[in-house]
């Protein structure tokens, strides 16, 4: 996702696409050729303005997701600093000791579990947040996070990540830091409020990347998909003490439900593409001066670009091409693998589950 600190004028977004044609021809260029990340620009361009600019450009980031969007993001954002970094750094502070729970077994966190509950509609309360965690080494942990994009037409788009957390046990045994991202150099801290083993676990979270300095939220996680009303006493005088309305959480949907019959969706995306025509046609074709209200800019600058050095161009992005096939870190490939196959025991009966527990191998699958 693209964030631009607070409210942008024209000249502060023409600024930015000027940055973009004179340090991110490869990566535009590209964007533009690939039709996740096309559509991803069309997307940000219709948020700005917006009350909700800043919700409008992370769903826009939540929809669209590629190699190429990940490539014109990081250029725009990390490399070329195009787009200036929002910061909200007392947003979410700190917690106090006093509202931390000192007694938190990493061990417990292992195996299944489900997002119940979720402060901030931004990242916490998507439907069907299923994640599996393990802990492969004393403090360390991995984590395979799963969740759904609602795509507005009672479909959804499936998400999946890999995180690795340390346990930072010389500040607090409930401090887990997820960072050495190389993506937007986003680092995030976790704070475990309050945990029942095998029951729940409340955390607390805030961090950085190189868009946005400061966000954060707070997420419910239980062994049930749904969560149980009995905890709700205890869990909100938890998020009490770290500054936190349990009024203000929202209980989420792990109900996950298949995708809609095929016919339904047609017609329903018959129904909604006018107005997405329409949205689309005034985003390329009004006002069309700037990178923030469209495209003409961007185009006409790119096409120049390409003509004065096409063959050079044309070759960096395929350098461009095969470094965004590079080898991913050892750590993330060791903890993908880790974290899947605890996923999979899941899917086994349960009477194998059982033997898997008691230690039998797990057949492969």
């Amino acid at each position: 996702m693209v964030l631009v600190a607070g409210p942008v004028s024209a000249a502060d977004v023409a600024k930015v696409g000027t940055c973009l044609l004179a340090n991110c021809q490869v990566a535009l260029a590209r964007c533009v050729g690939d039709g996740e990340c096309l559509e991803n620009l069309i997307c940000l361009q219709l948020c700005n303005g917006r009350p909700d600019e800043t919700e409008c450009q992370i769903r826009c980031g939540d929809l669209y997701a590629d190699k190429a969007v990940e490539a014109f993001t990081a250029c725009a954002v990390s490399d070329k600093k195009c787009v200036p970094q929002r910061v909200d750094e007392s947003a979410y502070p700190v917690p106090p000791d006093c509202a931390l729970d000192q007694s938190f077994d990493l061990n417990n966190f292992q195996g299944r579990w489900y997002i119940t509950a979720g402060l901030n509609p931004l990242f916490d309360t998507f439907d069907c947040q299923v994640h599996y965690f393990g802990v492969p080494e004393p403090g360390k942990l991995y984590g395979k996070i799963n969740w759904r994009i609602p795509k507005g037409n009672k479909d959804f788009i499936e998400r999946s990540t890999v995180q690795t957390f340390d346990q930072k046990l010389n500040v607090s045994p409930a401090y887990l830091r997820n960072d050495n991202n190389e993506y937007l150099h986003y680092t995030d801290d976790w704070y475990i409020l309050a945990s029942k083993p095998d029951q729940y676990v409340v955390i607390y979270y805030r961090g950085n990347n190189d868009a946005w300095k400061g966000y954060g939220g707070a997420t419910v996680y239980t062994r049930e998909s749904t969560l149980p009303q009995e905890y709700i006493p205890e869990i909100s005088a938890a998020v009490e003490k770290a500054g936190l309305k349990w009024s203000q959480f929202k209980v989420t949907d792990n109900s996950c439900p298949p995708h809609p019959p095929q016919e339904s969706l047609v017609q329903e995306l018959e129904e909604g593409l006018e107005k997405e025509v329409k949205e689309v046609e005034y985003a390329l074709e009004n006002d069309l001066t700037s990178f923030g209200k469209g495209f003409t800019v961007i185009e006409k600058g790119l096409l120049g670009e390409l003509q004065k050095d096409e063959q050079g161009l044309v070759q960096e992005l395929v350098r461009e091409e095969k470094n965004a096939e590079k080898t991913i870190s050892a750590e993330f490939e060791q903890a993908r693998k880790f974290v899947e196959r605890i996923e999979r025991q899941y899917t086994l009966p349960a009477p194998l589950r059982w033997l898997y527990k008691l230690g039998f191998p797990m057949p492969n699958m």
